[in-house]
């Protein structure tokens, strides 16, 4: 009596055809899944003439086959691959919605921000994750007990599989890293946007792009010669830290928010309207004023602070997630140096401790104290974020603090501002605050009129720190710079910063320029 069987057999033939279905179906679903709107996310496919989907499908296909020949096994081909890529495709989206960056390469060194990011997910997004995983488990293991592929020659299995690694590294030489490719590609947005960029060429595409380009490379003239380090260490005259006579005033840095002078152009009128830089402008005309080049664009928060507090050079280390991530001891920086000379140091930051490592990180730069979220009434926000109002209110409650409670020893206090973090279009639900002759789209000006929002927030809230700083008897210094530009479409950087691209230093660093201040109050101005 034949054994009856209780499985379905495919031949290569028919598993070929599921291979060619289900990668085609996960190249929709890593789009579908991205955070951008499915009529720009169709727009930058057409425009490509669809390459830009080929090219995030033909990794997916490279690697279901592969995986297929090692197995023999068509389901365990396809759902190892699936959950592979619907899972990064939805980190990619939460890291996105989250912190306006996408999911790199790199990040997957980042575990405690990775479960910082979980923690703070909605619960019930969490539980449909779990229990989304749960089925699909289910599901997998059904179908691989009930699913077989026709068993295939072994020498013919070698052969396949050799000829899938080879394919597999040509596609990734002569494609995925190819960066004339991904920069004529369409794109929606800024093309110095990194979110803006993934969104537009793919999340998958632009991961393995950016897992083969990212790296930390050394600097054009670099001398390694240990004497000639020396040597040049030796010209710098050292710091005194027990001299008593070095004036120690109070010190306040604020990292503030997108803080930008963009809005100081000749084609924005604020006539009759609120000018969103009118106490900033005040101000600086009785401060020492000028511009800081920044690594990023949009985002990078932490390396600009790594960059003030190092004076290291972020882009000297793209191929670490953020620069913040090489701080793993103590290590000399401006809050250390600061400590050196009898001051009493303080962070704060009005978003998650996690985030960016910071909790750790700020230790080791010398910070005596960090009151990151938990500190701060997170009820109080304005466009997602804690207010700016808040956040200058805190600054200035834990300078009154210190000075009640240790008037003698100097105050380095320093400050991230959260508020206006973009995306922008809708944040504020804003109405139109401008006037312009540029010819700009109408969500463009959206764009604007909420950035404006909030940098009518800052400018108010800075205007109150220095009138509550000025009246202090003791000498203050407050220091305050932006840690980029805010993440606007090329659109808008074309209108407001025009020009002809040359090599020129100027329109190289113009979407990197940001502007500081440094102001003394009365007190100070006196010594």
């Amino acid at each position: 009596m034949k054994e009856r069987t209780h499985y379905i057999k495919l031949n290569m033939l028919v598993s070929f055809g599921l291979i060619l279905v289900a990668s085609l179906a996960l190249a929709l679903v890593v789009f579908a899944i991205q955070p951008a709107s499915i009529v720009e996310t169709w727009v930058c496919v057409r425009e490509s003439g669809y390459l830009t989907f080929f090219l995030n499908w033909i990794p997916i296909i490279s690697v279901i086959l592969l995986i297929y020949f090692v197995f023999n096994n068509v389901v365990i081909a396809c759902g190892i691959s699936g959950a592979v890529v619907i899972l990064f495709s939805a980190v990619n989206r939460n890291m996105i919605n989250i912190r306006q960056d996408p999911f790199k390469p790199y990040d997957l060194m980042l575990g405690n921000e990775l479960l910082g990011i979980a923690r703070s997910l909605d619960i019930t997004i969490f539980v449909s994750l779990v229990i989304s995983v749960v089925v699909f488990l289910a599901l997998l293991i059904v179908c691989v007990i009930f699913i077989r592929n026709k068993p295939m020659n072994l020498m013919l299995r070698c052969i396949c599989v050799a000829v899938s690694i080879v394919n597999l590294a040509v596609v990734n030489k002569t494609v995925l890293s190819n960066s004339a490719i991904y920069d004529d590609l369409y794109m929606v947005g800024n093309v110095y946007n990194t979110t803006d960029n993934f969104q537009s060429k793919g999340f998958l595409y632009s991961f393995l792009y950016t897992l083969n380009t990212d790296r930390i490379v050394i600097p054009d003239n670099y001398n390694s010669d240990k004497p000639e380090i020396e040597r040049r260490l030796a010209e710098f005259v050292p710091i005194d830290f027990q001299t008593p006579e070095l004036v120690k005033p109070n010190v306040i840095l604020i990292l503030a928010e997108a803080f930008s002078d963009i809005l100081i152009n000749p084609e924005l009128n604020f006539d009759d309207r609120t000018d969103p830089m009118a106490n900033y402008k005040r101000i600086a005309d009785d401060s020492i004023t000028g511009y800081i080049v920044v690594p990023n664009i949009g985002g990078g928060t932490a390396d600009t602070e790594f960059d003030i507090f190092t004076g290291l050079n972020t882009r000297h280390f793209r191929a670490t997630a953020y620069t913040y991530n090489l701080v793993t001891n103590p290590m000399d920086a401006l809050p250390t140096y600061l400590s050196r000379l009898g001051y009493d140091n303080i962070a704060l930051h009005p978003g998650f401790g996690w985030f960016y490592n910071r909790n750790n990180v700020y230790k080791y730069l010398g910070f005596s104290d960090f009151l990151a979220s938990e500190y701060f009434d997170t009820s109080d926000t304005r466009g997602m974020y804690i207010t700016e109002k808040q956040t200058i209110k805190k600054i200035i409650d834990e300078y009154d603090k210190h000075m009640r409670l240790a008037p003698d020893i100097p105050f380095f206090e320093f400050c991230v501002t959260i508020q206006n973090h973009g995306p922008y279009p809708g944040k504020y639900n804003a109405e139109k605050n401008f006037d312009t002759t540029l010819n700009l789209s109408e969500k463009a000006q959206d764009a604007l009129a909420n950035y404006i929002v909030g940098m009518i927030d800052a400018d108010r809230e800075l205007n109150n720190l220095v009138t509550y700083l000025n009246d202090r008897p003791e000498p203050v210094v407050l220091v305050m710079y932006g840690d980029h530009l805010p993440s606007f479409t090329t659109e808008i950087y074309n209108a407001l910063i025009p020009g002809e691209p040359d090599e020129s230093f100027e329109w190289i660093s113009r979407l990197y320029k940001c502007p500081f201040v440094i102001w003394q109050n009365k007190a100070a101005s006196e010594q």
